[in-house]
């Protein structure tokens, strides 16, 4: 009762809640798009000569601090405070931005790495949180999907593009961007409602520990909250078991994100030198395409919070195996430009579609600590695609990660297929 009690309170000003979320996703998405789409392939690349398989050990590092920690970030936000779990993630964020700019090795950048993606785990299970406190009272879980994927590629897609419109013979400049705009959304985190600040559990009452020594009192407060832990933990296993979902689900959110994991580390690397592309020509191309898919889900999230994901996944996951396909089949700038409009209308149809069916599956209670399961599963491959698209790059060609992608994307096709025709005959 109290739980419901103090969401309610909260309802009336969750709209400045999501407003600032928003503002904290895209500013973060913008550092980390600057720094994993155009600074540290090339920089690491080019300059330190390091491998294609080293840099995708980096990023895979980086995924892994961001997806193991998801989870318990989850249940930090209920039982600790939404404001306190993110705040404490940014500034783990803006320091592994200060060792980037001032490092010059590739373990400092790989450690780096790693602590960008640790900062960072706490920022979806909040969001996802919000979302979906805001749609049980409100609807439109779709709408707030597709704007939240807005903020997403709106600053993943920007900062490649300040990032090199700004890179001469150095890359310092880039970097003491990037620190400002890491100190830009800390102020927007330190801005969040004060309500924020408490829990969507409400905490046990604590009970006094007079007549106790200071040793005894320790020990009680910890064995307290290991019981305490232990219980949320087991309540999360239950709510997953009592789901009842279908099998195919888990490898469909690999799967998922495995498909973009593979070109992370080895794409910007391809346009530059494997197609020729100049900065400039690169920004151009992250513009439209980029602009593509964001402009897309607008009208996509509407018209699935009226229609549904089914159709919407399904054409948008063709659409996205015919355009990896064409884009590791040629190097005529046409077709690639074909290409890339492809890749951005699929995704357009495909972020916000899956993020619904996703939050239509997650139960009212321990939405947090579920939001953090089902984001650490879909993150897994993000951690494994990385190398995967590094090591084909190395020992197969510049083209061979393209192909992975497209023949997983293809595997996704089919599970959805499988999954879709199940749900229809289940109902």
């Amino acid at each position: 009762m109290n739980k419901r009690i103090e969401i309610r309170k909260s309802m009336p000003k969750l709209f400045s809640v999501f407003t600032c979320l928003w503002i904290i996703v895209f500013l973060v998405e913008f550092v980390k798009g600057a720094l994993l789409v155009a600074v540290l392939p090339v920089y690491m690349n080019d300059t330190l000569g390091l491998s294609a398989l080293t840099i995708s050990v980096a990023f895979s590092l980086q995924y892994v601090g961001e997806n193991v920690l998801r989870s318990p970030a989850g249940w930090m936000a209920e039982h600790v405070g939404l404001r306190g779990t993110i705040m404490g993630g940014l500034l783990l964020s803006w320091a592994a931005v200060v060792v980037m700019a001032f490092s010059m090795t590739g373990p400092s950048l790989i450690t780096a790495c790693a602590l960008l993606g640790i900062g960072t785990a706490p920022i979806w299970p909040v969001v996802m949180s919000t979302i979906s406190i805001d749609a049980q009272q409100n609807g439109g879980t779709g709408s707030k999907m597709a704007s939240i994927q807005i903020a997403t590629l709106a600053g993943t897609g920007a900062g490649p593009v300040v990032s090199n419109l700004i890179i001469g013979d150095t890359y310092r400049v880039v970097f003491w961007v990037l620190l400002g705009v890491m100190a830009v959304v800390t102020a927007a985190a330190v801005l969040l409602p004060r309500q924020m600040t408490a829990p969507l559990t409400p905490k046990l009452i604590r009970r006094p520990h007079a007549g106790f020594s200071f040793s005894k009192k320790v020990h009680r407060l910890v064995k307290r909250h290991t019981v305490r832990s232990v219980y949320s933990v087991r309540k999360v296993f239950r709510a997953l078991t009592a789901l009842k979902l279908t099998p195919l689900l888990y490898p469909a959110m690999f799967l998922q994100s495995f498909v973009i994991g593979i070109l992370s580390p080895v794409i910007s690397v391809y346009i530059r030198n494997e197609l020729g592309m100049t900065p400039g020509q690169f920004n151009l191309l992250l513009i439209v395409g980029g602009g593509v898919a964001v402009v897309g889900m607008i009208p996509v999230g509407k018209l699935v919070d009226k229609f549904g994901t089914r159709w919407f996944l399904h054409l948008g996951f063709l659409l996205a195996v015919v355009a990896l396909c064409g884009l590791a089949s040629t190097h005529d700038m046409l077709l690639v430009w074909s290409f890339v409009l492809t890749a951005g209308v699929g995704f357009a149809m495909i972020l916000p579609a899956w993020n619904t069916l996703l939050a239509e599956l997650v139960p009212e209670k321990e939405r947090g600590a579920i939001w953090g399961v089902f984001l650490t599963l879909q993150g897994l491959g993000t951690v494994i695609g990385p190398l995967a698209g590094g090591w084909t790059w190395d020992h197969i060609g510049p083209q061979a990660p393209f192909w992975a992608s497209a023949i997983s994307m293809t595997f996704l096709l089919l599970i959805h297929a499988s999954m879709s025709r199940a749900r229809r005959l289940s109902q």
